[in-house]
């Protein structure tokens, strides 16, 4: 009888112990708050912390952050060129980037490239013309636009590179 009251004891012990010892599921990373994780960072020039989803509920009570989406957009003519970064709506983007590049080509008529949204845009020209593309981050784009550049032209130069990354309005 002793042993078995040692053995469940021991038994006891043990399971306390690992119940003690257990991590439990950690969501947290990165130097974000349990929930989040981290966005930005590297070329981006910025870091920031997004939800992971889950129950809406940041265990404070609090709703999870609303992210809304931000646009971009470059505009060329010969030689010249426009850009707009930031903007809530993709009208307002084109518009802007229209409006830099006629008033930067002396009133001649622009062309839309590309228009973007949350990522990056990289604008890049050669003997032969320009490319434009987008990427999830800066350095992205810029290799790619050259590449694709390269493919049709000599003496590829970057002229513009930038984002338009989503803001936390909550």
């Amino acid at each position: 009888m002793k042993q078995r009251l040692a053995w469940a004891a021991a038994t006891v012990a043990v399971l306390a112990a690992m119940a003690l010892f257990h991590a439990g599921p950690t969501r947290a990373e990165g130097g974000c708050p349990d929930g989040y994780f981290p966005i930005g960072g590297g070329n981006a020039g910025w870091q920031g912390c997004a939800p992971m989803g889950g129950d809406g509920d940041d265990g404070a009570g609090q709703p999870p952050p609303q992210w809304e989406t931000r646009w971009g957009a470059v505009a060329t003519t010969n030689g010249a060129f426009g850009y707009s970064f930031n903007w809530p709506t993709e009208r307002q983007a084109i518009a802007e980037a229209l409006a830099q590049c006629s008033r930067d080509a002396g009133g001649a008529s622009c062309t839309i490239r590309q228009s973007y949204y949350d990522q990056c845009i990289a604008l890049a020209w050669g003997q032969k013309g320009s490319n434009t593309v987008s990427a999830p981050e800066i350095g992205q784009a810029e290799q790619l636009a050259l590449a694709n550049c390269s493919e049709r032209a000599a003496d590829c130069k970057i002229y513009y590179s930038g984002c338009s990354y989503p803001e936390r309005v909550r």
